[in-house]
């Protein structure tokens, strides 16, 4: 049976590299915020690296337009990038945007003697069963087009794209970000400013969908024009919503109009500036005769980076049940020598010891003629500490405050290990709103090139659903999953995986079983199993 185990659990530990990169791309605190929409863009790339020194790179919904643009004004006054430090310093760029997003970009260069580009047909299916349902992944592309589909039992969603020159042609399912999020947002997203990042969002236009999910996304066609200053879309979807966005790239920031009728019109400004190493971001939209606005400010001068936010949403606007009228302010500081990290090394593979933030997000919440005067403060405040190369602590406090139910206050602890191939840690998080509740886990994991197993002991008790814990669960990529934890109860949960190749193929195996035990309740046996080909 354990060597049944162990063979079945031998796997590249990409899981890590996509979570770290989607909590970066997302502005999360820690994995129960990421945005799972950055989970899917990562896991579809499907080891398919950016090619950054390409002539026309593909955004992959990763790069924004005004990073693309950018880059394109670099290289035509320096060359190619060719190493990490080099890019770092490229305007729209940064030092830890670099250090998270490294595994997904590649600098080849067919400028170098002797080098050329060569184009590759590539091709990836997954197969993901549970004891609920089963799904179904594939896509096929190369270097000008692409097409795939996902189905799980009772929904999914398929695309087919090209693009040629600038030109770029999305049929099917797509998201499209662009401005602040006001008019032209779609798919899922982080509404919590936890950190200073995530007080401006990332502007990364028109995206083809590729999840098990078809909710809140567009289905129909859209288009996209670039050039070096210039980007353009169109779109139109089965519902009757269509619409257009226009944006100007300048070497320091962008400007956008949105025009879009989904039952009424909707307009919207937006722009996006980074003067003397300050960020401003702002838009302003109407829909149907409502105004909105918000406007955000963050800066980063030597060890200290903060933020400022501003919302103005009226009653029922753009997805808002309720009305919503804010002010944020957020700080990050850090301190200390910079930490190697065991086992890592080169561009990335080093940390300061000692990283502290705190945000606070002031609200006005009203119901319309039942409730005006409805208020909420929400506070996040965090410290790391990298004691060693090997050992790390990661303290967090979150409150929220109202003044119509009763407040809730969270303190989490978690101390890691991780001391490759070996890692552990231990978690402990109290809660109170109304009563205490409680949870705590200890984990251990082995991980190298090609194996990956952890095991995870969890305990926990919150038996008013109001102090529920929600806590990040290790699953295959993709299956992002994040339980609230409630009542009484523990759970078992062992996770694993493996990578083998034979000649052009690769396969990869995940394998997720677990046994939770309820106070009260029947046992909930989980197992999940995926299989990753990619040719």
């Amino acid at each position: 049976m354990l060597l049944l185990l162990l063979t079945a659990f031998r796997a590249a530990a990409q899981e890590e590299v996509i979570l770290r990169a989607a909590r970066f791309l997302s502005g999360a605190a820690s994995e129960e915020e990421v945005d799972e929409d950055w989970i899917t863009r990562l896991e579809a790339l499907g080891g398919r690296l950016i090619r950054l020194n390409s002539a026309h790179p593909r955004a992959d919904g990763l790069l924004t337009d005004y990073q693309l643009a950018s880059l394109a004004d670099y290289r035509s006054r320096a060359g190619d990038i060719l190493s990490w430090e080099e890019l770092a310093l490229v305007d729209g760029f940064s030092h830890e945007w670099v250090a998270a997003m490294k595994p997904f970009l590649s600098l080849a260069s067919n400028r170098l003697p002797g080098v050329t580009d060569t184009v590759r047909l590539r091709s990836n299916t997954l197969v993901r069963s549970t004891l609920k349902n089963l799904g179904l992944k594939t896509r096929l592309g190369a270097e000008h087009w692409r097409a795939g589909a996902a189905w799980r039992t009772g929904d999914g969603t398929f695309f087919a794209e090209g693009n040629w020159r600038g030109h770029r042609l999305v049929l099917g399912d797509y998201n499209l970000r662009l401005g602040q999020g006001l008019a032209l947002w779609s798919g899922f997203s982080m509404e919590s400013l936890s950190t200073v990042d995530a007080f401006l969002r990332r502007t990364t236009g028109l995206t083809p969908v590729w999840s098990y999910s078809s909710a809140s996304v567009h289905r129909g066609a859209a288009y996209q024009y670039a050039s070096t200053h210039w980007r353009g879309y169109a779109f139109a979807s089965l519902n009757g919503t269509f619409g257009g966005h226009l944006d100007w790239l300048g070497r320091q920031g962008q400007a956008g109009l949105s025009a879009a009728w989904d039952g009424g019109l909707l307009l919207s400004a937006d722009t996006r500036w980074n003067l003397r190493g300050t960020d401003y971001a702002a838009e302003l939209a109407l829909r149907k005769g409502s105004p909105a606005a918000l406007l955000a400010v963050r800066r980063s001068s030597g060890k200290l980076k903060w933020a400022l936010q501003g919302r103005f949403l009226p009653s029922r606007y753009s997805g808002k049940k309720y009305g919503e009228y804010a002010l944020a302010a957020g700080a990050a500081y850090k301190s200390g020598k910079w930490s190697a990290l065991a086992g890592q090394t080169g561009f990335g593979s080093s940390v300061p010891t000692h990283q502290a933030s705190l945000t606070v997000d002031a609200a006005l919440l009203p119901v319309p003629l039942t409730a005006p005067g409805r208020l909420q403060i929400r506070l996040w405040g965090g410290w790391q500490w990298q004691a060693a190369p090997e050992w790390n602590l990661d303290v967090r406090l979150t409150g929220r405050y109202r003044n119509y139910e009763a407040p809730r206050t969270a303190l989490r602890g978690t101390l890691g290990f991780s001391q490759p191939p070996f890692l552990a840690s231990f978690r402990i998080e109290a809660v109170h709103c109304e009563q205490f509740g409680w949870l705590s886990y200890l984990e251990g994991g082995y991980k190298n090139a090609k194996v990956a197993a952890y095991l995870r002991l969890t305990g926990f008790f919150a038996e008013q659903w109001a102090c529920r814990i929600w806590c990040y669960e290790r699953d295959a990529p993709g299956t992002f999953s994040v339980p609230a934890y409630s009542g009484r109860g523990g759970v078992l949960s062992l996770t694993g995986s493996w990578k083998g190749s034979l000649r052009r193929l690769t396969l990869k195996a995940y394998l997720r079983a677990g046994w939770m035990l309820r106070i009260g309740h029947m046992p909930a046996p989980t197992l999940n199993f995926q299989l990753h080909c990619d040719l």
